[in-house]
C-alpha cells in the first residue's frame, strides 16, 4: 500500500488498482494492489457510531477495456 493525497479527478491513473477515498475531503488517500492491502484504512469496529459517510471507502478502478467491478460479500 502506498499512501497518497490526490484529487479524485486523477483516479484514472490508478486503473486496475484498489484505491481508498476519503469522502469528506473527496481525495484518494491510498492505493494498493489488493483489497486486503488497504483494509486497515477502510475497516472500523462494530461499536463505532460515526456516520457511514465519514469512513473512507475502497474502490477498484476499472481499466479502460473493463466495465465496473461488483464486489459481493457473503
Amino acid at each position: 500500500m502506498k499512501k497518497i493525497n490526490t484529487p479524485t479527478k486523477n483516479i484514472g491513473q490508478f486503473a486496475g488498482k484498489w484505491v481508498v477515498i476519503d469522502p469528506l475531503k473527496e481525495r484518494i488517500i491510498a492505493v494498493g494492489e489488493t483489497l486486503h492491502e488497504i483494509a486497515p484504512l477502510i475497516t472500523r469496529r462494530a461499536t463505532d457510531n460515526k456516520p457511514s459517510g465519514t469512513v473512507p471507502a475502497a474502490f477498484k478502478v476499472p481499466r479502460k477495456d473493463e466495465g465496473p467491478y461488483v464486489l459481493i460479500l457473503s
